[in-house]
């Protein structure tokens, strides 16, 4: 395959960065685009004049029926995951999604199940998984280098509920939650993971902010085969910020600003330097189709990340009880 034909389904602002990264590549072409807004679509077409002559549809079916492409990425609102997957993979039809993967664990079984009858390629948009940063850690936990995991700690700050003021994304029914189930997701499965853990029980706590979504949340975690792991989620904060903390028996690993510091027993300290990462998610899509790379994000860690999730909201309407998973 010397090229990849990809539709578009969902035109909004992350679609413009996937855009931006497949146009960098020679092997990648955009066949059709896909949004019931036809504004979406012209913002994409002022941003990337490549796609001036590139049709464009309300629907889905002809992305399918018209173009036949190898693969799609599908980056609309939440709620309509499930179907827009099951349906490409019943078009023969390689699939890339936007975080999260689905709503609840029925939906997750009914993506899997399209995926293996179709034997087609699927990704979910967790790109932690190639960043080389959070890849070392997680060869660390695997490795036993710093003996045993005690805790992991990871902060999520960003002015989410402005951000997203009048958009679907506050939307109950269209998001299926709030900041915990869309920026937070990555959080939820970095902490998965980077640990390689399942988690055992799961407490949380919400506050909507006035909003119809939770914007601002805290979510303990207790792990199979010991451990504790929490996230902090700040959604009307000021800045835009991440910050992740990694505790071993023999050293305490700090990712801060995009730098991983590793302070180990004893008093050495170093940073890490040029750690290798592979791509965007959208690159990488291409390069698994292609067979040039292994998949770094199947849908098994979105069905982690669904889990974990649905238990924390119980516990958050249930004033924090814990839930066994």
């Amino acid at each position: 395959m010397e090229k990849v034909r990809f539709g578009v389904i969902g035109c909004g602002g992350i679609t413009h960065w996937h855009m931006e990264t497949l146009f960098q590549r020679p092997e990648a072409e955009i066949v059709a685009l896909c949004d019931p807004d036809p504004g979406m679509i012209e913002r994409c077409r002022a941003k990337f004049p490549a796609l001036a002559s590139v049709p464009s549809y309300p629907g889905t079916a002809p992305v399918y029926e018209i173009h036949k492409p190898d693969g799609v990425l599908i980056c609309s609102p939440h709620k309509y995951h499930a179907d827009q997957i099951v349906e490409a993979f019943a078009n023969g039809v390689h699939v890339f999604c936007e975080k999260p993967l689905v709503h609840d664990l029925d939906e997750i079984k009914l993506v899997t199940e399209a995926r293996d009858k179709s034997g087609k390629i699927g990704m979910l948009g967790y790109q932690r998984h190639l960043q080389g940063e959070f890849v070392m850690v997680r060869e660390i936990m695997e490795s036993g280098r710093y003996g045993a995991f005690q805790q992991m700690h990871t902060l999520l700050c960003q002015n989410w509920k402005r951000a997203t003021a009048n958009s679907w994304r506050q939307v109950p029914e269209l998001s299926c939650g709030g900041m915990l189930n869309d920026s937070g997701s990555h959080l939820v499965d970095v902490l998965l993971w980077t640990t390689g853990r399942k988690a055992k029980t799961v407490q949380a706590r919400t506050d909507n902010r006035g909003t119809p979504v939770d914007i601002n949340s805290t979510v303990q975690v207790e792990f199979e085969g010991g451990g504790i792991g929490s996230i902090s989620i700040f959604g009307d904060a000021p800045l835009w910020y991440e910050e992740t903390t990694w505790a071993f028996d023999e050293a305490t690993l700090l990712l801060r600003d995009g730098q991983l510091t590793v302070h180990e027993n004893g008093g050495r300290r170093w940073k890490t330097e040029n750690l290798p990462g592979k791509g965007s998610p959208s690159q990488h899509f291409l390069d698994v189709i292609l067979g040039k790379s292994e998949l770094a994000c199947g849908f098994e860690h979105g069905k982690a990340v669904v889990e974990l999730t649905a238990g924390a909201y119980w516990s958050a309407a249930n004033g924090g009880q814990p839930v066994a998973l």
